[in-house]
């Protein structure tokens, strides 16, 4: 591990290659930090029960308590500017999506992807919730709350999306148009699947994509059928 590396640091999900694509581990990789890629059920049961190895912690890169990267001075003053200034954008977020997330900020561990969910250090992560609904007799309407993942959306302030989206609310009073807010669900469902996490209701993906489709070939977002 790195000299600076005090963690050790992990990633679960449902294959090698689903993680390895996982949008949180570029920036990890980028810069030399060495990342354990647990593929197996088991492992998500056994690192719930390992806070710690030979001294050093044992941590999840998909919760929000993880801050490994970017942890001198100048980086952290840049992040809290960043913060003051897309307070309009994670505000709007946060009412919009009300009880669906815990919180909205920004982040300063993504790459190329627009947003990702983190969940908090205590609550479950998106594998082990996704296991636990996976468990046979399962209701999943009566599931307890602690049973589910407290989820925090970061957004990239890097991203020309998230540029773009920030822009418009100050331009518009802190609201966004219906074609924006369509893109807003869209990507916040994406990121629910690069999370990990399973979509509730699949029209919630589909609805938005089909009229995005439409654009893509020169049509009327809503565009009927003859």
């Amino acid at each position: 591990m790195k000299d600076d590396q005090d963690t050790i640091l992990y990633l679960s999900g449902d294959s090698k290659d689903s993680i390895l694509r996982s949008p949180i581990l570029q920036k990890y990789t980028n810069q030399g930090y060495e990342v354990l890629i647990l593929d197996d059920p088991i492992d998500e049961f056994t690192t719930q029960h390992l806070s710690e190895y030979e001294k050093r912690k044992v941590k999840s890169i998909s919760k929000d308590d993880v801050q490994i990267l970017d942890n001198d001075e100048v980086a952290k003053k840049k992040l809290q500017k960043l913060k003051e200034m897309y307070k309009p954008l994670t505000d709007w977020y946060k009412n919009h999506l009300g009880r669906n997330v815990e919180k909205v900020s920004i982040s300063n561990k993504l790459v190329d992807a627009p947003l990702f969910i983190f969940t908090s250090q205590y609550g479950y992560s998106a594998q082990m919730e996704k296991i636990n609904k996976a468990q046979a007799f399962t209701n999943q309407e009566k599931t307890p709350s602690y049973m589910l993942a407290k989820k925090t959306l970061e957004l990239n302030p890097n991203h020309p999306v998230m540029k773009t989206m920030l822009n418009e609310i100050k331009e518009n009073d802190g609201e966004l148009s219906e074609a924006s807010t369509e893109y807003a669900n869209l990507m916040f469902q994406m990121a629910i699947l690069n999370s990990g996490f399973l979509v509730e209701n699949p029209m919630d993906l589909t609805e938005p994509l089909e009229k995005l489709i439409k654009v893509g070939f020169g049509l009327e977002r809503d565009a009927e059928v003859e």
